[in-house]
């Protein structure tokens, strides 16, 4: 062996262990991040929806138990309407203007009214006395509440301009069909086999969004939209663009939440929150479906043509959070 073929001999043995080095580097990196919480964010945004596609309420802290967040009297999706004949929850996706209608709870009353100054106040001690439960099914599995009476019924019928609508109130001790169950292939990282139950939410007790992934999307929109139109819980600033696809936990102080499934989207972010009406367009969600489909195989089979945006989280530990508490997560192994 000549004096150049040692040299191209060294140099290529060098360049392996370098290479080597590099790589078991990068992988110890990611090990680490994924047992350690790291900063990502601060908390901009806590937000209550105490009627299934009604009006939010922003608060500056929230109590985050097993059902879901929660504030005072006021819990995440502890009332919905429905389809008297067919107990079908009714949401915004079919009667946009649901979205105009504020939602207060207070010293066992629940207020309902208009930005017209249409209101209706209902006792919930009454309700839970007259015990009048109807069932209420969402994507088929059944879950029960009680009727909140006549004035509430007519309430939604009129503003609606809808008929045969019922408003509902759910209660820990009726039945619940509709648990949120973790399913292996709703993400391409291992989550713990689980089974939250739930309110009268579509999926999970919790979801997150991020204000940067908003403007990279805002980027590819004609008109800008805002984080309202996705209606999350947790709203978490200043975090990078699209890092929520992949966080496997967040803590937010003493609270930790698993996150298990990125959010997918359907016809409901096409209404604007602010005046109560659909996008003749289908935007955000058009736009949506050509640039933030799941990634091509399994994930994609399992939520088709439905755009991700945000996460659905369950939780782990409970307690307070407020607005401006930092956010720590911990990473999953790849993203989604």
């Amino acid at each position: 062996m000549g004096f150049d073929d040692k040299k191209i001999l060294l140099a290529c043995v060098a360049g392996t262990i370098i290479s080597y080095n590099v790589i078991r580097l990068i992988k110890a990196f990611f090990a680490n991040r994924k047992d350690e919480w790291i900063p990502v964010g601060v908390v901009k945004n806590l937000w209550m929806f105490p009627v299934k596609s009604c009006s939010r309420q922003e608060v500056f802290s929230l109590y985050c138990d097993e059902l879901g967040p929660r504030f005072g009297e006021n819990r995440d999706r502890e009332f919905t309407a429905i389809y008297e004949d067919t107990g079908v929850m009714l949401t915004a996706r079919d009667a946009p203007r649901m979205m105009l209608i504020q939602v207060k709870v207070a010293d066992g009353v629940l207020t309902l009214s208009t930005p017209e100054g249409e209101s209706v106040s209902v006792m919930l001690a009454d309700v839970i006395e007259q015990r009048i439960v109807r069932r209420a099914t969402k994507l088929g599995l059944p879950v029960d509440g009680l009727d909140c009476g006549e004035a509430a019924a007519k309430f939604f019928t009129e503003y609606l301009e809808m008929t045969g609508i019922r408003l509902i109130y759910f209660r820990d001790d009726l039945f619940n069909g509709r648990p949120c169950t973790v399913d292996p292939g709703w993400s391409m990282n291992p989550f713990p086999k689980r089974s939250d139950p739930v309110r009268y939410v579509d999926l999970s007790p919790y979801h997150i969004s991020t204000e940067e992934s908003l403007k990279a999307l805002n980027k590819e929109m004609e008109t800008p939209i805002s984080s309202e139109w996705f209606r999350a819980n947790i709203v978490v600033d200043l975090s990078p663009a699209w890092d929520e696809d992949r966080w496997a936990e967040v803590r937010i102080g003493g609270v930790e939440l698993m996150c298990y499934k990125p959010c997918t989207r359907c016809v409901l972010i096409t209404v604007n929150p602010d005046i109560g009406v659909k996008s003749s367009e289908m935007q955000p969600l058009k736009r949506m479906r050509e640039i933030r489909l799941a990634p091509e195989g399994p994930l994609r089979e399992k939520h088709g043509q439905a755009p991700v945006f945000g996460i659905n989280a369950g939780l782990i530990k409970p307690g307070y959070i407020h607005v401006g508490q930092t956010v720590y997560a911990k990473y999953k192994n790849c993203a989604l």
